[in-house]
Order: structure tokens, then C-alpha cells, then sequence
């Protein structure tokens, strides 16, 4: 794998994006090792991960505990999260800065350490059940479906000041769209493209990545090719939303950083996504685990105890899981860590019964430790991939990886925590309670206190006196 340096970068003005490309080729796709470094952010060594937040906040996670136990250093935020009734009155506008502030960063209290990258939708993201129009996308808000206009996109994106920000594309929510509708969603996200640049030339807009839909290979090269003739000067980076179009990008383009907003759930599919040459995706599936009560095991390219040059005389015939699941009553009374050798803060001060008991519980706690334990997995996950790919043993590390581990994820079987509304699609009338009755045993005193007051009486006394009233 030939060694890139592009020095040139570094000249790029203090407001700008700083990728420096270490270990990675040019003229095809392939793992790749490198640097990103935002202006006021620390440098982010890639490949790495991206967290998607819930409403402006990292799931489970208060502000200190991020800071204090775990190493996140980029969040993914929706602008759908944050519109109600209207797109241009949302709260979050008047939130007050001074000096420059990042208005979505003091409206979020998202801490200093944690790169903000500020998209259109969630990920993942709600099927909506109208279409996305000439000049808008479809969003779910807190209030129902609405449309968010690509000129109240743009102002959002001047006013909020994200770290990274990323175009409007118009992606289609099914795999058996006509050609007509695919076309007509490259030439809208082409056209929006368009438009967003040229405010951004107005307004100075802070790093800016191009919006890559997944398109047909046709289409898909035609748009590439436009951004490679017309805005490669005005773009900082390439925000994908498949991994399987990195392999269509021109030459002149793969230098940019390019980060992958899909919805991945296991971490072969992130090892798959890494050899197509992506440097930082969202990982959705990291909060599903913790909310399932699965705590991670899983280490790269197998067991923490074994190196890459050792991994392939460890294969057994039976594949090990990708995590534990803590509903089980077999953690019950186990006070090990929950992954041997792990040095996050759960597995440091806590063990697996005491998780347990938590699940059991149902405190908020059991998640939180969780979801500390699981990033800390995904930390020393991409750690060792970084030292693969420099090896330059990445492809056999990966194959080594994929034999070692089950192919899925734990299935879940306790009850996680309430869901929220925005999570899921309404299906109208009839619809099943999403979440159980939190209080059943009120209900439950209130019918008896109900009984009580009514004409049939309880009575008391001994047998005796109970013999008078038959």
C-alpha cells in the first residue's frame, strides 16, 4: 500500500479542514490511514466513528460522563430533531452566542472534545410518507411529517455553525424506485448542491462536504463528475450515504475526507465499509446494543490477548458472539468484569451481576454503563485497525475476524428503555402500545380503592362478625 502525504493541506486557512492522508492509495479504493483536524477541534486519527445524537444529545450520556469516561470525539446531529411547527422559528435559533459560538454546540452543551457534524435527517432515519419535492426533503418532527425547504436548510446551516455540515440530498427511502425517480433524485441533489455553494461563497460557511446519494454507477459517475469539474474548489469533503460508492470516486476526489452517514449493524459491515475507504461513519447500532442490555466482547481481529500474527492459529470451530446479553440470569451472581481485559469505566468499578441487577431494575444506570462499556469496545476496535492497516495486514486481520465472530449481533430479550416517539413510524388508528404500562401496581391500588368506595364493602372485623352480615 503506497504511503500519501499531502503536505499541501496543511496550508489550508485556520477556519478550514485539515485531512492529511497517511497510509492509502490514490487510484482505487482500500482501506486507508489518516488525519482530520478542524480548526478549535483535536486531530481525529482515521479511521473512526461517528456517534449519532438523539435531540442534540449522545443517548444515555450525560455532557460529564462523555467528557469523563469515554473517548468520543465526533457526534452526528439532525436538524430534524430540533424543527417543530416551523422550520425558520425553531429554538434553537435564538439560542445566544457571542465571540463566533457555535449556536448548535451551546443549545446542545455537545462538549468541546466532540467534532459536531450537522446533517438534514437522523440516522437512521424514518421512512416518510410523502415524497421529497423540488425544493424540499421530507423530516419527522416532534409534531408529525413536514417538509424542510432547502433555503431554511441553508439558514440553518449559517446560523448554527456546525463544526461540519453537509449538503441536502435527495435520498430515496426504496430499493425498487422507478429509473425515472432515480434520476430525478441526482439532478435535485446535484441542483441543491448548486444552490448551497453559492451561499456558502456568500455567507463563509464552515467546512462543507458534498452529499453523495446512492445512485446507479451511471448516474452516480455523471454527478461525480460534476463535483470533480464545477466544486471540488468549494467542497472540504464527502459525506456518503453507501459505502458502495466509494469505489465510483474520480481521482481528483479521493483525497477529500469522506465520512458515511448508513445505518451499519455489525462490525463486519464496518470493517466492510473501512475497505472501501471511508474514514469515519455512524455506528446507530452501538445504542441499540446498550438499550438491548447486550454488553460488547468483540476485539480486533480477535481476542485482546492474541495479535494479528497469532489471531490465525486461535480460529476454533465455533464462532464466539459479539456480546453478552445482561438479561441473562446467568450474570447474576458473576462479579467479573463485563469483558475480561476491557479498562473502561464500568468494567473498572462495576461488575456483571451488578448490571444485571440494574436491567432488572429497570435504572437508567444499567444503560448508561452500558453504553460507556460498548463505546470503549468500539474505541479499542478501531485502535486496532489503525495499527492493521499501518501493517499493512488489514485484509487478512479483517478475513481473520469475520471466521472468529458470530455474524449478528445478540438478540434482544429483556425490555429496553421507553421509546420515544420520533424512533418509529405511526401507523394510525388501533396501533399497539409501544412502550408497557409503567404503573401498573397504581392502577392496580386505585381499582381496589375504587372497590372500597363503592356499595360493595369490604368487611372487616373476625369470623365472627363476619357471620352477622351473611
Amino acid at each position: 500500500m503506497a504511503q500519501l502525504d499531502v503536505s499541501s493541506l496543511g496550508q489550508l486557512p485556520d477556519e478550514m479542514l485539515k485531512f492529511v492522508l497517511q497510509h492509502g492509495t490514490v487510484s482505487e479504493a482500500g482501506a486507508r490511514l489518516g488525519q482530520l483536524t478542524v480548526h478549535n477541534r483535536s486531530a481525529i486519527q482515521t479511521p473512526h466513528y461517528i456517534v449519532p445524537t438523539s435531540r442534540g444529545a449522545i443517548p444515555h450520556l450525560s455532557q460529564d460522563n462523555v467528557q469523563k469516561h469515554t473517548r468520543i470525539s465526533a457526534a452526528y446531529v439532525s436538524l430534524e430533531d430540533f424543527i417543530e411547527k416551523s422550520a425558520e422559528n425553531a429554538p434553537i435559533y435564538t439560542t445566544p452566542t457571542q465571540n463566533g459560538d457555535s449556536a448548535l454546540r451551546n443549545f446542545t452543551g455537545l462538549p468541546s472534545q466532540c467534532l459536531s457534524i450537522l446533517g438534514p435527517r437522523r440516522v437512521p432515519s424514518i421512512t416518510p410518507p410523502a415524497h421529497n419535492t423540488n425544493s424540499s426533503v421530507t423530516i419527522s418532527t416532534s409534531v408529525g411529517f413536514r417538509f424542510l425547504e432547502l433555503k431554511h436548510y441553508n439558514e440553518a446551516l449559517r446560523k448554527l455553525k456546525a463544526d461540519l455540515s453537509t449538503s441536502l440530498a435527495d435520498v430515496i427511502p426504496t430499493e425498487n424506485a422507478s429509473l425515472k425517480r432515480i434520476a430525478r433524485s441526482a439532478d435535485r441533489t446535484h441542483a441543491w448542491l448548486r444552490d448551497t455553494i453559492e451561499q456558502k461563497d456568500r455567507d463563509g460557511l464552515r467546512p462543507f462536504f458534498a452529499s453523495i446519494p446512492p445512485l446507479d454507477s451511471p448516474l452516480l459517475s455523471l454527478y461525480l463528475d460534476d463535483i470533480r469539474d464545477e466544486y471540488k474548489e468549494h467542497i472540504s469533503g464527502l459525506c456518503l450515504y453507501s459505502p458502495a460508492s466509494t469505489p465510483e470516486l474520480p481521482d481528483s476526489l479521493r483525497h477529500l475526507p469522506r465520512i458515511c452517514v448508513g445505518n451499519p449493524t455489525t462490525p463486519q459491515a464496518l470493517l466492510a465499509s473501512i475497505d472501501m475507504g471511508v474514514d469515519m461513519m455512524t455506528i446507530p447500532f452501538v445504542t441499540q446494543a446498550s438499550e438491548f442490555g447486550i454488553a460488547l466482547s468483540f476485539s480486533f481481529p480477535g481476542s485482546s490477548s492474541s495479535s494479528s500474527s497469532s489471531a490465525a492459529e486461535t480460529i476454533t470451530t465455533t464462532t464466539q458472539p459479539l456480546g453478552i446479553d445482561m438479561w441473562s440470569a446467568t450474570y447474576a451472581t458473576d462479579t467479573s468484569p463485563l469483558s475480561e481485559g476491557c479498562t473502561c469505566y464500568t468494567c473498572r468499578r462495576h461488575h456483571r451481576a451488578y448490571v444485571h441487577h440494574l436491567l432488572q431494575a429497570k435504572e437508567m444506570l444499567a444503560w448508561a454503563l452500558l453504553q460507556i462499556h460498548n463505546y470503549s469496545v468500539l474505541d479499542s476496535f478501531f485502535d486496532r485497525v489503525r495499527e492493521s492497516i499501518k501493517r499493512r495486514s488489514f485484509d487478512d486481520d479483517s478475513d481473520t475476524f469475520n471466521r472468529l465472530y458470530e455474524s449478528e449481533l445478540p438478540k434482544q430479550t429483556g425490555q429496553g428503555p421507553r421509546i420515544r416517539g420520533y424512533q418509529m413510524k405511526s401507523v394510525g388508528g388501533a396501533e399497539a402500545r409501544k412502550n408497557q404500562k409503567a404503573w401498573g401496581k397504581v392502577d392496580e391500588q386505585l381499582q381496589k380503592l375504587a372497590e372500597a368506595e363503592s356499595g360493595v364493602a369490604t368487611p372487616d372485623g373476625d369470623a365472627n362478625d363476619i357471620e352477622e352480615h351473611v
